[in-house]
This record gives C-alpha cells, structure tokens and sequence, in this order.
C-alpha cells in the first residue's frame, strides 16, 4: 500500500512549499552533549543509547529534534531522519508521497555540475543525497528552488545505498571528542565506527537523462 502524499509546509509571505526533507531552525541538534566513547573504547556512542540511533550498518546517527514548522527553514540543509527515510522508502523529497518511477526507473532532479566538473558519463556512478521526487513536485522544485541553478532530470533504474555523508569524530587525550570536516564515507570502511552521520548517500546507476516531467 502506498503512503500518501503529505501538502507541504508553507512559509513567509510568499507562502513557499517547504520540502518534507527541509530542517527547521526550531529543530536543535541534541546530539553533542550524549556523544562519548563506546565502552570497549573502538568507536562512538550515545549515553542512553537506543536502537533507532543507529542504521542497519551500525552506524550512529546524528540526533535532532523532531519539529517541522518550528522556526525557520533552512532550504539548504536537510533533517537527518526524514532525509533517510525518503532515501530508503523512495519518497517524495518534497511532499513525501511515492516518489515517480517507470520502466527507466526512478526519478531525480540534479543541479547541472560547472562544465569543467562535469565527469564524463554524469551522472552515472553520481553520489547522491538528495532523495527521488514525484513528477509535480519536480516541476515545483525545478521552478522555485534557487540552489538547483539548471535542472537535470535524471532516472536511475538502480539507485543503491552507497554510505553517509557526516563526520569523522576522533578521540583525544582527556578523553576530548574531535569533529573533523564533513565527508562521504562508504558501508564497511574502517573508520565506520568513528563516523556520525547526518545523510543518507546513494550511488545513481544505470542512469537516463529526461526531459522535464
């Protein structure tokens, strides 16, 4: 049974649709104060730690508050869980209904890269963390939305989970917690256990560019 879709939030005099996937500046990160080291010491842990904390992989996760219509959006950042949620159930980004699929496969909208980083064969292979869109909402999207620049409507036929996209946590002496810079860091990679993540990543394949929905 599909999900249906939601209507997205609306905001400033404007009344600009708010992407389900958005983060509101009412939505804190509670994370900081319960990170500490695992008890064996090999990696990284919530005090008071629960299973939804970490993903399947075993990777932890970052913890923010739960609160969409709190504050301001933030257009150009992302809510942990609702990000990974779409990526997983293959949601709307934007109204959080089933994404469009068809026989080339799922469709996603892309920012056309700078010529001179555009790698030959783009996007296949592309990392991805931005989730699919529905085709109304790829045209909304597509039409408001001032970070894509020039859209690329892409369809990956096997859009697969690839890692996350966080950061590396190291310790120090005093038993300090160091956040490194924020980086893509592939399923199985020694540094897993070190790693706090904030988006899920996909790897696009067997890509088709189309025309706009």
């Amino acid at each position: 049974m599909s999900l249906p879709a939601r209507t997205p939030l609306l905001w400033g005099p404007k009344r600009l649709p708010v992407p389900y996937v958005v983060r509101w500046s009412g939505e804190l990160v509670v994370t900081d104060e319960d990170v500490t080291l695992r008890p064996d010491g090999r990696g990284l842990a919530y005090r008071g730690e629960t299973v939804g904390d970490r993903d399947r992989h075993g990777v932890l996760w970052a913890r923010l508050l739960d609160a969409p219509g709190s504050g301001r959006p933030d257009f150009r950042a992302m809510h942990p869980a609702r990000q990974r949620r779409a990526m997983l159930e293959r949601l709307c980004q934007v109204c959080a209904g089933p994404a469009d699929r068809n026989g080339k496969g799922w469709l996603f909208v892309l920012g056309r890269p700078a010529a001179a980083e555009e790698a030959p064969g783009w996007p296949e292979g592309l990392l991805c963390t931005k989730p699919p869109v529905c085709g109304p909402c790829a045209r909304l999207a597509a039409g408001l939305c001032p970070h894509l620049g020039e859209p690329v409507f892409v369809r990956s036929a096997k859009p697969r989970v690839w890692g996350v996209f966080g950061g590396l946590v190291t310790p120090a002496p005093g038993g300090h917690l160091i956040a490194g810079g924020d980086a893509d860091l592939p399923y199985g990679h020694p540094a897993a256990p070190w790693f706090l993540a904030n988006q899920l990543v996909l790897e696009l394949t067997r890509c088709t560019r189309v025309p706009g929905p």
